[in-house]
């Protein structure tokens, strides 16, 4: 869609007309057998109202068509000629710029063709021997894209609908697409190659990052449109280009990525290149104790810069291709297989799918949920396949205290669970919260003054906002043994938990969540789960239970990512012969 306002839709697509016409009359001839209709400067046809069920034009709009020709003409006359009728109305001196001309023609029918060839299919393309353009089978995709003022929103909108025309008609179709500039002033501009460099260097240093402010709101946590998450995915912007290598640093791309989105395989494949980095860092660093860290370096630039655009998919997207990327190295190291090999063939088993098929993953584990064929299968993996443990940690502290946004704090909040879960964090605080809940039980067993005491101090919390609470705590809970039980219950749970998970695997985050879905009115179990995790205060049970969610997710995709199908099938096997 184009030209919606001079803010909205503001990139439009330049079609080539067909050159098999030796003149004017052969070419009005043949629109006019072919149904091409035109209209003059101004005229609004809106022949998607005028049009009936039989194809024929309705309302007078068949009465005020001209030919091509005549069109162009008009035009020509409004421009160097004075004192001409426009729309009812005299213009005295003539016209600086020509009001739009609207034309009913077929588009498509051939791909984008460059000098006679098909760029994706390498057919040659010629108009006059009826293979190339034409009004018949119509004029091909777009060769160019145009916005028509220099405006950084407008240059970005144009980047990201040329990475749609590539996501939507193939990459080779967008390659090399030109980008112009089309003002009254200055006429058609090109925005060269060496220009699309110093925006992009520009959008990683001096740019608020933003997001397609037509789909942003569309695409928040809560309130995501499947049709315009879509567009937003086929938006990405392709970063894995040579010739923008050579220009942007590996933070300058995180930058990017973070806030203005870049496709998964171009995101992946910088990932794997800081994590190849690291390796090599720590294999021939010599004395050197502290592992290489560029690879979480990346991953927090990128988010810092999510965190400004306040993009939930784009920070979502770093995380989980950050554990698919650390979880591929981790199964390297178990199995002392070299990340760097001689030879064209680099690293491909760890760099070439990361990021390819993730969000086809998701979406199967969706469908698996809902399947109970699958059922057994999950949990064969449970049980024979070791799931990699959790990616280095990430330190987030400090861009969760510089938001508010329910996306963005599930994804750091996930980020620091994950953490906790890693540095062994999560294990210790869980045997200090079960001693510390298992005396409050002890004292408000034996004491109602206790418990009223407990409760005015968690009412004053709640009402300094110290504490993110569902709802206020309630005073008859207190009085009564209610508190008490769901305390002991609580307190079983985390000891239960204790006794058979391991800390650090998939297993931990079923059991937090199941305990989140039991809670309705928590006060000190909530707490307890936040000290758990290493989550603030401002994280209630919806916040916590996102984050869970969205680590589990991480782990699950990168357990069903990094075991081939060799792996599960003996893995059935072993159950089969249990």
């Amino acid at each position: 869609r184009c030209f919606g306002s001079t803010n909205e839709y503001a990139t439009g697509v330049v079609f080539a007309m067909p050159k098999a016409f030796p003149n004017d009359k052969s070419e009005d001839a043949a629109a006019k057998r072919t149904r091409t209709w035109s209209w003059p400067s101004g005229y609004s046809a809106k022949t998607e109202f005028n049009i009936d069920h039989h194809g024929n034009l309705i309302n007078g709009r068949e009465e005020a068509l001209v030919p091509l020709s005549g069109m162009r003409e008009m035009n020509y006359s409004y421009l160097h000629h004075t004192d001409y009728v426009v729309g009812g109305r005299m213009v005295k001196g003539g016209l600086q710029t020509i009001p739009y001309n609207e034309i009913y023609i077929r588009v498509g029918g051939l791909g984008r063709v460059v000098y006679g060839v098909d760029v994706v299919t390498g057919k040659k393309c010629d108009d006059s021997d009826g293979s190339g353009r034409s009004f018949d089978n119509g004029l091909g995709l777009p060769i160019a894209l145009f916005i028509r003022e220099a405006d950084y929103s407008h240059i970005v909108g144009l980047l990201r609908t040329r990475a749609r025309i590539g996501a939507i008609f193939g990459r080779e179709t967008a390659k090399s697409m030109p980008l112009l500039l089309i003002t009254p002033e200055q006429g058609v501009r090109v925005l060269t190659e060496k220009l699309q460099q110093k925006v992009f260097k520009t959008m990683a240093w001096d740019l608020n990052p933003f997001q397609n402010p037509t789909l942003g709101y569309r695409c928040e946590i809560d309130n995501t449109s499947e049709t315009h998450l879509k567009q937003k995915i086929e938006e990405l912007i392709d970063l894995d280009n040579d010739a923008l290598k050579q220009v942007l640093t590996p933070e300058e791309m995180a930058r990017i990525a973070g806030g203005f989105g870049a496709t998964d395989e171009s995101v992946a494949k910088l990932l794997n290149q800081a994590m190849q980095q690291d390796f090599l860092e720590d294999t021939t660093g010599g004395s050197r104790k502290e592992p290489g860290h560029h690879l979480q370096d990346l991953v927090n630039e990128g988010l810092a810069f999510a965190l400004r655009s306040s993009d939930y998919h784009t920070s979502r997207q770093l995380l989980i291709l950050y554990t698919l990327v650390a979880s591929k190295r981790n199964r390297a190291k178990s199995e002392s297989e070299p990340l760097l090999e001689s030879g064209d063939n680099n690293n491909q088993r760890i760099a070439t799918s990361p990021g390819q098929n993730w969000r086809k993953l998701e979406e199967d584990m969706k469908q698996n949920e809902k399947s109970q064929a699958n059922k057994d299968n999950n949990e064969l993996s449970n049980m024979y396949l070791p799931p990699p443990p959790p990616p280095p940690p990430l330190d987030t502290d400090r861009l969760r205290s510089a938001t508010n946004s329910d996306g963005l704090l599930a994804v750091l909040g996930a980020a620091q669970v994950l953490r906790a879960m890693q540095d062994g964090s999560a294990k210790r605080r869980v045997k200090e919260s079960i001693d510390s809940i298992e005396e409050w039980i002890e004292n408000g067993e034996q004491s109602v003054a206790f418990r009223v005491a407990s409760w005015r101090d968690q009412r004053a919390a709640q009402g300094d906002l110290k504490i993110a609470m569902e709802s206020d705590s309630n005073f008859m809970a207190f009085i009564s043994n209610k508190a008490i039980a769901n305390r002991k219950k609580f307190a079983k749970q985390l000891r239960d938990a204790a006794a058979v998970t391991e800390f650090d695997s998939l297993q931990f985050l079923k059991t937090i969540h199941f305990i989140l879905s039991q809670m309705h009115s928590p006060c000190l179990r909530l707490e307890l789960l936040q000290y758990i995790l290493g989550l603030d205060n401002r994280y209630s049970v919806a916040h916590v239970k996102r984050s869970v969610e969205l680590a589990a997710t991480c782990l699950n995709i990168s357990e069903t990512d990094v075991f081939d199908e060799d792996q599960v099938a003996e893995s059935k096997i072993k159950t089969l012969t249990a």
